[in-house]
């Protein structure tokens, strides 16, 4: 009886081993995976280095994320109330990041992602910026130009309008709306 029982168990037990192991990451993935998780940190480190004032006045943020890494910057730090240009604050912090980043445009692709709050254009801005997708993407464009003369590679460059789309707060009080009023650049690696 026992030996009847094993045999239909092998197969079994095969199975399972074959089903834990393909859940596994090799040696040589996890090595990679430490190693883009390691620079992710060196680059954080460098920006928030770099953005030390901003970060300190919650102007800046700098988060790890799971496959890249977010600069998280504040309308009031990049214009002017119902400015599209950037102010001398903005012009300053973007120069602060493409020095970080112009060297490492073979390492990653970066994303210019412009938001908004909810509330409507104001009529100085209504008629060249209709709606908070068109000005959301006005914004993010010359924060890429920006990066671009200050010398970050412009094919590792994207220009992107979330709109008031993807709130990161309420956008029922003013304290939500301004932290909805942001600008992110995203840094995801280069494949």
């Amino acid at each position: 009886m026992q030996r009847a029982w094993n045999r239909t168990r092998l197969p079994l037990v095969t199975v399972g081993v074959a089903f834990f192991m393909g859940g596994c990451v090799t040696q040589t993935k996890y090595n990679a995976m430490l190693s883009q998780q390691q620079q992710f940190e060196t680059t954080q480190q460098q920006l928030e280095s770099a953005l030390q004032t901003e970060v300190s006045s919650q102007q800046a943020e700098i988060k790890v994320l799971e496959n890249g890494i977010q600069v998280r910057l504040s309308s009031d730090l990049l214009y002017a109330s119902g400015a599209v240009e950037l102010g001398a604050a903005g012009r300053a912090a973007i120069d602060k990041v493409a020095g970080k980043l112009a060297s490492q445009t073979q390492t990653y692709e970066i994303d210019v992602i412009g938001n908004t709050d909810n509330v409507p254009i104001g009529p100085e801005l209504a008629e060249r910026y209709p709606s908070n997708w068109e000005l959301a993407g006005a914004r993010a464009a010359i924060v890429v130009r920006r990066l671009q003369e200050r010398g970050v590679d412009p094919s590792a460059l994207r220009s992107v309008s979330d709109g008031q789309y993807h709130p990161v707060g309420s956008n029922d009080t003013a304290a939500g709306r301004a932290q909805n009023r942001r600008t992110d650049i995203l840094l995801r690696p280069r494949q």
